[in-house]
């Protein structure tokens, strides 16, 4: 058995592990409403970093009624390399993030939160207190990614403008859309029925015993899975035609310099952040509240008056 071939089982097992469906959001192009340009964004934050990610954990919330196992969240670690805003309170930072692996070799993803992998670099607009969901500001959006000294928003997509509005827009990064994921045990891989028919056919003649042991010494110690849906190319149409142009064309992405010096500018502009934030404690249990049902009660309409004349149409209609 060589080492490629366990490589290989681990990376199908992420690839039975991800849903595609569980996202209910994909890159697009917008501009971003006035509340949510550069200006909200700061003075809702209490802490803005750069940081690169340098450790990720994931840990269930403790069971409830409707969540028996719990809700899957990640514990992120960031080294915090510049503070553009607030004061943090060490040199790392740690943030709760829902979604993430189980525990079971499933993955649960929030459509509304960001995912992580080791050494991404990013820009964190962080909210101050006690933060009972996602302690980024608007979550997903308070995330902006930096790669090759260009900006791009929590989905990978080019920011190209701030002035007005953060406007985004262009031609995806696919390839930021990444998560590290833990390596599941032997146990859990044999107990996948598509897993356990491949490793009879793979690896013929070798036991139980000596295909864990193999594995725990060659399996890395985690796996970076890509949660990116790309469109598939489309095959061209025999028409003579011309192609459709775009409806807007966009520039290059905002340089990193240009976007850090705006938001502590902004910063400054906005006045001093109220609270501090605290890192996460990951071997501390948490409680998730299930989401409340809210009942609708039905409302009668007011009778309107009619005429002697309608109410005869009415009884004739009837009648037929």
């Amino acid at each position: 058995m060589n080492k490629s071939l366990v490589i290989k089982l681990m990376a199908l097992l992420g690839l039975f592990a991800v849903i595609p469906s569980t996202f209910a959001h994909s890159p697009s192009n917008h501009t971003d409403p006035v509340e949510d340009s550069l200006k909200g964004l700061v003075s809702q934050s209490d802490l803005i970093i750069q940081g690169q990610v340098i450790d990720i954990q994931y840990r269930n919330s403790e069971p409830t009624k409707e969540q028996p196992q719990g809700l899957p969240h990640t514990f992120v670690t960031y080294q915090i390399q510049d503070v553009l805003r607030g004061k943090p309170t060490n040199k790392t930072l740690t943030l709760r993030i829902p979604g993430g692996a189980d525990g079971q070799g499933g993955i649960y993803m929030d459509s509304s939160a960001p995912v992580f992998a080791r050494k991404q670099s990013d820009v964190l607009f962080i909210k101050g207190g006690e933060n009972q969901d996602c302690p980024l500001v608007d979550c997903v959006e308070g995330r902006y990614r930096l790669s090759n000294k260009q900006v791009f928003n929590g989905w990978g997509v080019p920011v190209v403008d701030i002035r007005k509005g953060i406007k985004v827009g262009g031609k995806p990064r696919f390839d930021l859309n990444v998560m590290d994921v833990p390596q599941p045990s032997f146990e859990e891989l044999i107990q996948r029925p598509e897993m356990k028919q491949l490793m009879e056919r793979q690896f013929k003649g070798q036991s139980i015993s000596q295909l864990k042991e193999r594995y725990e010494q060659e399996a890395p110690k985690f796996l970076t899975v890509n949660y990116g849906v790309q469109r598939q190319a489309l095959n061209k149409d025999d028409l003579n035609s011309p192609e459709a142009e775009a409806i807007e064309k966009y520039g290059r992405p905002l340089s990193s310099q240009s976007f850090i010096g705006a938001i502590k500018e902004m910063s400054q502009k906005v006045g001093p952040s109220r609270n501090l934030v605290f890192s996460a404690k990951v071997d501390q249990k948490f409680v998730v509240a299930d989401p409340k049902v809210e009942r609708f009660q039905g409302v009668k309409s007011p009778q309107t008056d009619i005429s002697e004349e309608e109410r005869n149409d009415q009884q004739a209609q009837e009648e037929k």
